[in-house]
């Protein structure tokens, strides 16, 4: 059952008092692990950098924590902290807000035109299962306006600023869900759902179907459905074309496999959804989905038409305690470059340069130089983002020490129970030992956040392993191996 921000307001004094206690309880001086007495697990041409400190900032031990690594997806730390320190409280401060439709008169029609205005929500679903901030329940606002024609639906996508993809982001990451468009507006997380059937007999092509409109045709020609049990797949796309080429071999006994492909244009991929939902309630979209006008404004500062906007239907805004989790449990990059946007309007600026400057700043403020990191994105997918193991934990032991602490921390993923460490420190016992964001890029390994040894006593943590030669799990698994040595001689 997702978190709720009434659920942490009560405990947020109780934690403050736990934690002064457990900062009292500390040593004046922490115990230094001795450099060898851990013994750093072999990466085969990797190399480490490790940095772990009490909560009073005393350094326990580390290895080469001053040098630049790549964080991978612990880089969502950065972004979260930022977040909670920028955005104000989760009632009243600069948290998304809901989607929302206008109706109004079109200039080329009788029939008015319907407006699908973006607010930067990345939650907005169109799956079957949903219950809140639903784009069913647009659908449903508009039948009950008792509109049963409409012109066009234009889609409004202005609150952000292009480019849709940040800087340093492969194209390879591109046809898939995890490096999808950025966008204002978007539905079931900029994300499109496809299913891929074997075909009904051997040396058949396989079945693809949409969930929704299609937003490309795939080729299924050099695809074939086999009577072994070989699965051999691939797709082959070009980011922005149209078609696709789906190669290799699908088992006939195999189930149907769900698919997830990244968006090129999210804004109007949620509008055709939109006019496909209408029209199954018997509405009449008569002309084509297309883009507001508005939203090729080169401008950063938000338009004065975005800002007076008026709307005829909104949709509540989305849970932050949940945009958090998705971001820190899940480690979803489209729901992080979306947050990193709003960051950005606390400074009225539509880019996500701006996010990125007040990620810098708090960097500064926890105690960490310019030269301690480079950041080209909030979720960690960039080539380009670097930063060092002890500017991770500087900024880990200052957030600590803040108001929403409790509430930030709660979110991230708790070893050997939940998130993307459910399955990881299972050996270290109590789930809440470890909690900590985890990342993971071709040949990098990354984990940072927090530990308590059996005493109770907190410390902040941050390993990264880079150029590593082995697997991914290998070095995930050295990884682990490495930090829980390095607790038990805390112990």
């Amino acid at each position: 059952m997702p978190r709720t921000a009434k659920r942490f307001a009560p405990l947020r004094s109780l934690f403050a008092a736990a934690m002064l206690s457990a900062l009292i309880a500390l040593p004046a001086h922490a115990q230094r692990i001795a450099d060898d007495a851990v013994t750093l697990p072999d990466l085969e041409g990797g190399r480490w950098g490790v940095s772990v400190v009490s909560l009073d900032g005393e350094e326990v031990f580390s290895v080469v924590s001053d040098q630049r690594f790549a964080p991978a997806s612990t880089l969502k730390i950065v972004t979260t902290v930022t977040a909670m320190a920028k955005l104000g409280d989760f009632e009243t401060g600069a948290w998304p807000r809901g989607t929302e439709i206008s109706i109004v008169d079109s200039p080329l029609s009788e029939r008015p035109t319907l407006i699908l205005r973006g607010r930067g929500d990345p939650s907005l679903s169109a799956t079957s299962n949903c219950t809140t901030n639903c784009l069913q329940q647009i659908a449903d606002a508009v039948v009950a306006s008792g509109l049963t024609d409409i012109e066009t639906i234009d889609v409004d996508d202005s609150l952000f600023l292009p480019p849709h993809w940040p800087t340093g982001w492969s194209h390879e990451d591109f046809r898939f869900g995890f490096a999808t468009a950025i966008s204002a507006l978007s539905v079931d997380g900029g994300i499109a759902r496809a299913r891929l059937t074997p075909g009904n007999r051997r040396g058949r092509p396989p079945d693809v179907s949409w969930d929704w409109s299609p937003v490309f045709s795939i080729s299924t020609a050099e695809a074939e459905t086999v009577s072994t049990r070989q699965f051999n797949l691939d797709l082959i796309r070009r980011p922005g074309s149209k078609q696709a080429f789906l190669v290799g071999k699908l088992p006939l006994a195999s189930p149907p496999v769900h698919l997830k492909f990244g968006l090129d244009d999210p804004s109007l991929y949620a509008g055709e959804v939109l006019k496909a939902m209408l029209e199954t309630r018997g509405v009449t979209v008569h002309g084509p989905v297309v883009r507001s006008e508005i939203s090729y404004e080169a401008e950063r500062e938000l338009p004065e038409a975005v800002v007076e906007a008026v709307a005829d239907f909104a949709l509540p805004p989305p849970d932050p305690v949940v945009l958090l989790e998705e971001v820190l449990h899940e480690s979803n990059n489209f729901y992080t470059e979306v947050l990193l946007h709003h960051i950005s309007l606390t400074e009225g600026d539509r880019s996500q340069m701006a996010g990125i400057d007040l990620m810098q700043e708090v960097m500064i403020s926890a105690g960490s130089a310019d030269r301690d990191f480079n950041f080209a994105d909030g979720s960690g997918l960039s080539v380009y983002d670097r930063m060092t193991p002890a500017s991770m934990t500087r900024l880990l032991v200052w957030a600590s020490r803040q108001p929403w602490y409790a509430t930030w921390s709660d979110l991230l993923s708790r070893g050997g129970e939940d998130g993307t460490l459910q399955y990881r420190f299972q050996r270290l016992g109590r789930a809440d030992r470890l909690r900590a964001k985890t990342g993971s890029l071709t040949g990098v390994a990354a984990l940072a956040g927090y530990f308590e040894t059996r005493d109770g006593t907190p410390y902040a943590f941050a390993v990264f392993a880079n150029d590593s030669s082995l697997s991914s799990s290998r070095t995930r698994a050295r990884l682990d191996e490495l930090l829980e040595a390095i607790i038990s001689e805390l112990e």
